[in-house]
């Protein structure tokens, strides 16, 4: 299988001219689709604290489902850990995913590949986007593989441009540390401790963030965050 030049550069352009952050996700989503002959597809953020990955969106014959209940510890999945420290799309055949997939993962008897493509932008990896299923009778060559990885480093290109212009006027560059952390679960003491401040300089700079956004507490403030595109 081999992705089409003329369909990947045109997906490129489009993606480029989204102004909605949510959309954009769900846009890059579809293109992975598109670009690979996969029946579903699943796109998640990676933070390198906890080597943490978390489910955002599924999408399977059109329909989006949102998947915040899934949560990775990245090195139990051999298969995945290298596409993200490697920054390369990689895939695996039956016979490979059984061989590098932990024994604390069970692998349903339908699940005959595995696909998947790191989102960065230079060192920095910011998601994933894997499949489990390719349709049968077809197989990822390595020029596919390739095309694959260049999607995967522009689609990380738009996607740290678009935060990085929706967090003018709206931040400070400590509150977003702190929101950051908080997204990512971690605990008042947690960032006081990463960060090098106090527990009270952390709460006061979650209130601050919250008083700017609007929000009602810091789950909510999180979750406007992470629609309107400021951190991901």
């Amino acid at each position: 299988m081999m992705v089409q030049s003329i369909t990947f550069l045109d997906q490129l352009q489009h993606l480029k001219k989204i102004t909605n952050h949510e959309k954009l996700i769900v846009e890059i989503l579809r293109t992975f689709t598109q670009l690979c002959p996969v029946e579903e597809a699943y796109l998640c953020r990676y933070s390198p604290i906890g080597f943490l990955g978390e489910g955002v969106i599924s999408l399977k014959q059109e329909e989006i489902k949102y998947i915040h209940d899934l949560r990775y510890d990245i090195r139990t999945l051999p298969t995945i850990e290298a596409a993200l420290m490697e920054r390369k799309a990689r895939y695996y055949g039956s016979h490979e995913l059984f061989e590098k997939t932990s024994s604390q993962y069970i692998i349903d008897s339908s699940v005959n590949s595995f696909l998947v493509m790191p989102i960065f932008n230079g060192t920095s990896v910011m998601g994933f986007i894997y499949s489990m299923n390719i349709a049968k009778g077809e197989e990822i060559l390595q020029p596919s593989l390739d095309r694959l990885t260049e999607f995967g480093e522009q689609a990380g290109r738009i996607l740290q441009s678009f935060s990085q212009q929706a967090r003018q006027d709206t931040l400070s560059n400590r509150e977003l540390e702190v929101m950051k952390e908080i997204s990512r679960g971690a605990a008042t003491k947690e960032i006081a401790d990463s960060l090098g401040i106090s527990e009270f300089t952390v709460k006061q700079y979650v209130k601050l963030a919250i008083r700017k956004i609007g929000a009602a507490n810091r789950a909510h403030a999180v979750s406007e965050l992470i629609r309107r595109g400021i951190i991901t």
